[in-house]
């Protein structure tokens, strides 16, 4: 029986120092991490990773509120142009007369029309609320108005 248990003592005793070498290596691969580089620990790194996504957050909360209000005001701004060259009066050639329609992505905007003829040029602006106008339009204004609402369908 003696000898059993200096067997097993002997496998008890190889066990933990087996065991004390892998936590010796576990310790010295902890401290390695904690110790870590010019910037700190482990723990110091990471908590200044978490402040800086934190910051990035912010930061995209506020460029995604800033994207809201440019498109918002895109939305208003000339998208749509349509234009239409004509001659207004047999004796002028040369198509010196035109209608241009400047429309928001509404279809709003305004049409201006200038007439031009051999002693004289008018020029004329209707409003334009969504295609449509409580004004009279010429051929020419509907055609440019048409014109414009095609453009970035």
């Amino acid at each position: 029986m003696d000898a059993i248990g200096i067997i097993l003592s002997v496998v008890a005793l190889l066990a933990a120092a087996l065991a004390h070498s892998e936590f010796a290596k576990a310790r010295r691969m902890y401290r390695v991490f904690m110790t870590g580089t010019d910037q700190g620990n482990l723990e110091q790194v990471l908590l200044a990773q978490a402040a800086r996504i934190a910051h990035l957050e912010q930061e995209r909360q506020s460029q995604g509120k800033q994207l809201w209000e440019v498109e918002q005001k895109l939305a208003q701004a000339i998208q749509k142009v349509g234009m239409v060259r004509f001659n207004a009066f047999s004796d002028v050639g040369g198509e010196m007369s035109f209608a241009v329609a400047l429309l928001d992505s509404q279809g709003s905007g305004v049409v201006v029309s200038s007439i031009y003829g051999r002693s004289e040029a008018r020029v004329y602006a209707k409003p334009v609320v969504k295609g449509g106008t409580s004004s009279p339009l010429s051929k020419e204004e509907r055609a440019a108005i048409e014109q414009a609402i095609e453009t970035n369908k």
